[in-house]
Formats: C-alpha cells, sequence, structure tokens
C-alpha cells in the first residue's frame, strides 16, 4: 500500500523557537525551488535572448579589421651622437607612460585629418556612405556644411580606430573596421604612415621652434653682455681706475691697481728698508760699545794695519834706543813721539769708521720713516680706491655672467644647428595592412555567449523580483516557521478529490485522516464546532471542509455541514444538490434548522445549504438567531463543521471564529502570500478567534520546485 502524509502533522514547533521576523531561510534547496518555479520565465527570457542574438548576428552589419604591426622604440637611432639631448628625461624613467602618449598621439584627431587629407575622404560622400554614416544635408549657424563634413569624417575614422600593445614587447597593433575590407586596410596603412610623419614633423617642428628661441635668447644674452661691459668700463673711466692686470695678462696675484700696484711696492721697499735699518742699529750700537782695535772695520782697515805695524816697529825702536840711552835724549823722544803720532792716527781712522757707521745708520732710519710715511698717505688713498673698486668688481662680475650665458647658449646653438638636418625617427612599421578575408564581426559565437550571459543575469533578476514580490506559503515550513502557526496536515494536488476520499487508502484520505488526529489530539479533544475559512476565495476551504466531514464519517460520527459562505456558497456542488430552502431561509424564520438539513449520501454526512443569497450576509451571520441555530444543531451532530467566507475584505469569517471552539485556516500551497496570510490571521487574531492551525491544501512539492520524495512527503507501500 501507500501512504502519504505529512510528520509533523498535529506536532508544531513550540512559537518560542520559531523566527518571529517571517524572513526565509537562505539554503540551495530554496534557491533551486525558487529557479524551478520561474523556469518557463526563465525559458522565456534565454529564449528571447538567444533569439535577438541570432537575429541581430543575422541582420548587422558586416565589420572587416585590418591591421599594422608598428614597433614604438623610445629612443630613436643616433646619428650625430647628440640627439640623446631632446629625448625627455621623464620618458625614459616611465616606458608605461611614454607608451600610452604614444597611444593616444594614434588616436588624436591631427592624425586622422592627416589620414584623410591623404586618402581624399574629404572630397564627397563615399566614405562616410561606406561607413554607414548619413552625411549632414545642411550647416549651423556657427559652422558651414564642409566643417561639419570634415568633423563627421574625422569622428568616424576616431571611432573605427584602436591601437594597443601587445604583452611585453612595443609592438603596438593598429587596426581599423569598416564595412569594406579594402577600405579597412588603405585606412589602417594610412594611419601607418600618417602616424610616422606626424612624429617626424613634431620632431622638426621642436627642432625649429628650439632654434629660433636659443637665436632670440642669443641676441638677448649678447646685449646684455654688450651693456654690462660698457657699463664696467664706463665706471673705469670715470673713476679714472686703471687695472694692470690687463697689461700683466691677468696673471694671479697681479693687483688689480696702479694704487694697488704702488703700495705693494713701498710696502715691498718698507719691509727692506727696515731690515736695513736693524741692521744699522744694531751695528752702530755694537760699534759704540767697543774700544777702537775691538772694532772689525777698523782691524780690518788696511790702513789701520800699516799704521800698527809701523806702531809696533816704532814702539820697538823706542825700547831699544830706551835701554841705551835716557828718556830725554832727542832720538828717545823721536821715538816716542813716533809712537804717539802713529796711536793718534789709529785713533783718527777708528773715529771715522765709527762716524760712517753711524751714519749708515741714520740714512738707513730715515729711509724707513720716508717710506713708512708715504705707505700712511697710500693707506687712505687705496681704501677710497678699493669702496669704488666694489662696484667694479660687481659690474665686472656681471660681465663675466653674461659672457658665459652667451657662450653656452651658443654652443647650444651650434650643436641644435648641425642637428637640424639631421631626422631621427623611433617608429617603423613591422607588417602592413592586408586585405581581410572574413569579417570580424559580428562572431555569432561570441554574441551567443554575452546573449546566454545577460539571458542568466535577467533571469536571476527575474527569480529574485518574482520570490520577493511573490512571497508565497508553499512548503509546511513556511506555516509552522513564518506564520507561526501549528500546522494540522498538508492535502496533495488532486483533481478528483470526491474520487481521493472514496479510497480510504489514498494519500489524500490519509491527509485527511492526519487532520482528523490532529484536532482530537488537541487540548479539549475533538471540538464540537469546526470553521473553515481562508485568506481568499478557490483555496480549498470547501473542499476540505467536505473530506473532514467524509473522514469523521468513517469512525462513525455524525458529521453537519453549514455552508455559512452566503456569497459564493459551493458545499452544495459537492454533494450535487441544490441550493434551496438553506441557511438564509433558516436564519431569516422561513422554516426551522431541521427541515433544511439534508443527507444527500446517507453515510453520516448532512449538509445545510446556504440557501438564496440574501443582501445582508454579514447581518445575518453576526445575528443571535445563527448561533442559537448552532447550538441546536450541536446537540443533534457529534461534529458541526461551518464552511465560511474568507478573510480577507469580509466580517463573516472574523464574526464566526470567535463563537466556534475550532477555526481551521486553509492555505493554498503556492497561492497565498506571507503578507497576505499573516494579515488574515492577525484579524481572526484581533476577533478574538480560536485557531486549531492551518492546512495547506494543493500541495505539489514538485511543482513547486522541491522535488518528491524529501523531507515533506514519504512514500509507504507493499513491494511486489
Amino acid at each position: 500500500m501507500k501512504f502519504t502524509t505529512a510528520p509533523d502533522a498535529g506536532f508544531e514547533i513550540p512559537l518560542d523557537q520559531r523566527p518571529a521576523d517571517g524572513t526565509k531561510a537562505f539554503s540551495l534547496r530554496e534557491i533551486w525551488a525558487g529557479v524551478y518555479r520561474s523556469r518557463v520565465w526563465i525559458g522565456i527570457i534565454m529564449a528571447a535572448c538567444i533569439g535577438v542574438a541570432i537575429a541581430y548576428s543575422l541582420l548587422a552589419t558586416k565589420l572587416y579589421k585590418s591591421e599594422v604591426s608598428i614597433e614604438v622604440r623610445q629612443e630613436a637611432e643616433k646619428v650625430l651622437g647628440t640627439e640623446a639631448d631632446r629625448e625627455g628625461a621623464s620618458s625614459k624613467n616611465d616606458t608605461e607612460r611614454f607608451l600610452q602618449t604614444q597611444l593616444e598621439i594614434i588616436r588624436s584627431r591631427g592624425v586622422a585629418a592627416t589620414v584623410a587629407e591623404s586618402l581624399g575622404l574629404y572630397r564627397g560622400d563615399a566614405f562616410l556612405e561606406a561607413m554607414k554614416i548619413e552625411p549632414a544635408e545642411k550647416g549651423t549657424p556657427n559652422q558651414s556644411l564642409q566643417q561639419i563634413h570634415r568633423e563627421q569624417v574625422e569622428q568616424a575614422l576616431i571611432a573605427h580606430v584602436d591601437v594597443e600593445y601587445t604583452g611585453n614587447t612595443r609592438i603596438a597593433e593598429l587596426t581599423f573596421v569598416s564595412p569594406d575590407p579594402r577600405l579597412s586596410a588603405r585606412v589602417a596603412n594610412a594611419y601607418a604612415d600618417a602616424f610616422i610623419r606626424n612624429n617626424l614633423s613634431r620632431k622638426a617642428d621642436s627642432s625649429t621652434y628650439a632654434l629660433d628661441f636659443l637665436r632670440n635668447q642669443l641676441g638677448e644674452a649678447q646685449q646684455r653682455l654688450e651693456r654690462a661691459e660698457r657699463q664696467a668700463l664706463g665706471y673705469a673711466r670715470r673713476l679714472r681706475l686703471v687695472d694692470p692686470s690687463n697689461a700683466a695678462g691677468s696673471v694671479a696675484g697681479t693687483p688689480q691697481s696702479l694704487l694697488s700696484a704702488q703700495l705693494i711696492q713701498l710696502n715691498q721697499a718698507y719691509s727692506g728698508a727696515l731690515s736695513d735699518r736693524i741692521g744699522a742699529e744694531q751695528k752702530w750700537q755694537r760699534t759704540q760699545a767697543m774700544p777702537d782695535l775691538k772694532i772689525p772695520e777698523v782691524l780690518q782697515n788696511p790702513a789701520v794695519q800699516s799704521l800698527l805695524q809701523q806702531r809696533a816697529q816704532s814702539a820697538a825702536t823706542y825700547r831699544q834706543q830706551l835701554s841705551t840711552r835716557q828718556a830725554d835724549y832727542p832720538t828717545v823722544l823721536e821715538a816716542s813721539a813716533q809712537s804717539r803720532e802713529y796711536d793718534r792716527q789709529i785713533a783718527t781712522i777708528a773715529r771715522n769708521i765709527r762716524d760712517t757707521v753711524k751714519s749708515q745708520y741714520d740714512i738707513a732710519l730715515s729711509r724707513e720713516q720716508t717710506l713708512a710715511r708715504q705707505i700712511e698717505q697710500l693707506k687712505s688713498t687705496t681704501l677710497d680706491e678699493q669702496s669704488q673698486g666694489i662696484q667694479l668688481s660687481i659690474l665686472r662680475r656681471e660681465a663675466d655672467t653674461s659672457r658665459q650665458q652667451y657662450d653656452s647658449l651658443l654652443r647650444r646653438f651650434n650643436s641644435l644647428n648641425a642637428e637640424a638636418g639631421v631626422q631621427t625617427n623611433n617608429l617603423s612599421i613591422v607588417d602592413q595592412a592586408q586585405i581581410s578575408e572574413g569579417p570580424s564581426w559580428p562572431k555569432l559565437p561570441l554574441i551567443l555567449a554575452l546573449a546566454i550571459f545577460i539571458g542568466m543575469l535577467l533571469s536571476f533578476v527575474c527569480v529574485v523580483l518574482r520570490e520577493q514580490l511573490f512571497d508565497a506559503v508553499r512548503i509546511p515550513d513556511d506555516v509552522t516557521d513564518r506564520l507561526r502557526l501549528a500546522l494540522l496536515g498538508s492535502v496533495p494536488d488532486t483533481d478528483d478529490i470526491g474520487g481521493e476520499m472514496a479510497d480510504p487508502k489514498s494519500s489524500v484520505s490519509e491527509a485527511f485522516n492526519s487532520v482528523r488526529t490532529a484536532l482530537a489530539l488537541s487540548e479539549g479533544g475533538m471540538p464540537k464546532t469546526v470553521l473553515f475559512t481562508s485568506s481568499q476565495a478557490g483555496e480549498g476551504k470547501s473542499s476540505s471542509c467536505h473530506a473532514l466531514a467524509l473522514s469523521l464519517a468513517r469512525l462513525g460520527k455524525t458529521v453537519l455541514i453549514i455552508d455559512a459562505d452566503l456569497r459564493r456558497p459551493n458545499a452544495h456542488r459537492l454533494f450535487d444538490v441544490k441550493n434551496q430552502n438553506g441557511l438564509s431561509g433558516v436564519l431569516a424564520g422561513l422554516l426551522p434548522a431541521h427541515e433544511a438539513v439534508q443527507s444527500p449520501q446517507g453515510n453520516g454526512v448532512f449538509l445545510l445549504p446556504a440557501g438564496d443569497i440574501p443582501p445582508n450576509p454579514s447581518e445575518l451571520v453576526n445575528s443571535p438567531q445563527f448561533m442559537k441555530m448552532v447550538t441546536e444543531l450541536t446537540g443533534r451532530y457529534d461534529v458541526v463543521l461551518i464552511d465560511s467566507a474568507p478573510v480577507l475584505g469580509i466580517a463573516d469569517a472574523v464574526i464566526l471564529s470567535s463563537e466556534v471552539e475550532a477555526t481551521v485556516f486553509v492555505i493554498e500551497a503556492g497561492r497565498n502570500s506571507i503578507r497576505g496570510a499573516t494579515n488574515a490571521l492577525a484579524r481572526l487574531r484581533r476577533g478574538g478567534g480560536n485557531l486549531a492551525g492551518a492546512l495547506l491544501t494543493k500541495y505539489n512539492p514538485g511543482r513547486l520546485g522541491y522535488g518528491y520524495g524529501n523531507d515533506y512527503a514519504y512514500e509507504y507501500r507493499y513491494e511486489s
């Protein structure tokens, strides 16, 4: 046999252990279920995206791409060896920035204009028509038609040209795309040629600009030099400052003026005079203190030496004469007088020598004093001249600085003038563009891949929006976890609930047996009066009420079904009887209740149909006669089941829910939103309704994306 039921029927999770925010737990199962529920929309979106991609691939204009390989060197070849001065230091230190700059130059308007001129694209509209661009028909107040046409051509060239570097090489791949393969090849090759010509032209313009700039700077430097030299010379002439260094050949240490030269000479002479005076003074002091015959100059004098010799001979004669004669003897006296004469002469010569030494000292002293006075006089004059020389030095330094600048500019000008005739190039074409054999666009595999990606993205958005906007009660866990309501059971989806209930072993019969058991196990036992309601019509409350009555009747109980939905009655259709003489007539006092009750099937299930639809259903349901009738019928039948109207928008169910012992809230799986069900339950609770739990109807896990055989259903059957 096969037994299908909900394992948690009648055994709900305690409310204090359930989430209170009503949010859905995130899991892969929920994601897959959401995708499965939106499978039709996903299929439509994917089919639409793929269809659009295929249609675009068939209808789009075919584009052909031609490619030119250009080598871009950071430094050009050196011819003179001095061209390196023109290379920017920043470009050498930042190769990547240099290469990106070259790419931007290729995309510039100037290169595009050169290409258009070289290919004659400005003449006529042939190029624009080939590029599928509508030519302008008239100009504007600010631009003529010719200017607009030129801009259209240049913008078309810039929009369809592309250039990039391949890997870590310095090979730039320049491509041009157009609907004409021959035009693509022509424009790509013209772009490469224009880029190289533009590069050479920019270098030539740079050299010309540099030469013109240096020429102007040279003229200004020459004028500054001449002006500075004239100012220095005029200042020296006005003050009569003579520079002897010019005549001396600018030798280091040469004095810078005549006064300076004279002062130097006087200082040198004064030093000599001072030395001479000191020597003469020391000599005089030594001579003055010594006896005559101790003076070296006297002893070295030839006359003194002769006189000393003669005096010695005279002294010897005197001693000889004195030994034989008396002192007064004439020869003795003559010898004595001769000796004295010799002494006198020696003394005279010595005195003369002392006078000579003294005279030399006086002369040296006088010369020293004279030179000192002259030096003092020149000092004041030289100080005045030095203050004037400072200004002259400033003027001369300005002249020297101007001369150095002029020489430097002249050397630079001569170097650039020599390089101006040499054109170096750091660009070269590696491969010319060839005519493409096949279109580069559209690429069907790429477009399909992009369409599939976009389709998946839109499908994801669709699933998210559907799950957020249509967040319905789909599985038993939604009832317990998100609505915080006890689950009485879940009824499988079926097209013939009557036929299913006729088989006691069917899944539907077992499901309602579980509902019956859950109600019987509730506090207080099986309630005598049970109300069936739902959020909106069509959720299966009438069918559920009928099926539960059949399930109770199998236990031998007498069950009465009251169709209290006085707006859209449906219970009579399930019993296949006419809706006459029913509840509305009983409440209106037209007939007693026992006369309106029918037993169409004779199986212990009785029906009180709704009867004619009254103009005031809420007043009838809320009248004292209704509850009096229910109390009366409760004494006659074991269980009274009331089929009420939906909760939202109608007050009937709210009124009846507070009067019965138990209320069963019927929810169709996958139809009611969480918000709608929550609002309906809130109305019942505010009205004082006695909620026994919820019944999940039309439950099909496979249709809702959860699959069969999961934790919401299980099979129990005989194996063959």
